[in-house]
């Protein structure tokens, strides 16, 4: 019986699959490659560089062993973190704010039939752009529950 943990990557043993987070990722005969036995995906491998790559579907994701688990496969020569989070900030707060700054210097009249819809569309906005937000950075960090979502949606 094979151990699931290793301390390097390598086709002797079996490591948990880092989509379903419930499958097993076990070595496929003759191929430099692993198979999840639960969600069926299949990984190329790269052992010197420790790491993996979704093999089966459009938009190559990529994962680093770490010894005990996966982490998500950044180049550090392009890490854009800083960068993510102002465009976050940026894309959430600026269209918000303009929207806020229009109603105070423009308030409309409170007996008028649409006076509430100003709140109701910077809410709108607010939300909007929150959630454009939060698909950002799920899909920068390779978040695992989203990650799984999209590999599950688009097979």
């Amino acid at each position: 019986m094979t151990q699931l943990i290793s301390a390097a990557l390598d086709y002797e043993h079996r490591y948990q699959c880092p989509i379903c987070s419930q499958g097993q990722l076990s070595p496929l005969a003759l191929m430099e490659a692993f198979g999840c036995d639960s969600c069926r995906h299949i990984f190329t491998s790269n052992l010197p560089e420790q790491s993996i790559c979704l093999a089966d579907v459009a938009q190559p994701l990529s994962w680093r062993w770490t010894g005990k688990g996966w982490r998500p496969a950044h180049h550090p020569e392009l890490d854009f973190s800083l960068g993510v989070w102002l465009l976050s900030v940026g894309l959430t707060l600026l269209p918000t704010g303009l929207i806020w700054l229009s109603y105070q210097l423009f308030p409309p009249l409170e007996t008028s039939p649409g006076a509430g819809f100003p709140i109701l569309w910077l809410a709108f906005v607010f939300v909007t752009h929150f959630s454009l937000t939060l698909l950002i950075l799920a899909e920068y960090y390779q978040i695992p529950f989203y990650v799984a979502w999209k590999v599950r949606t688009e097979a």
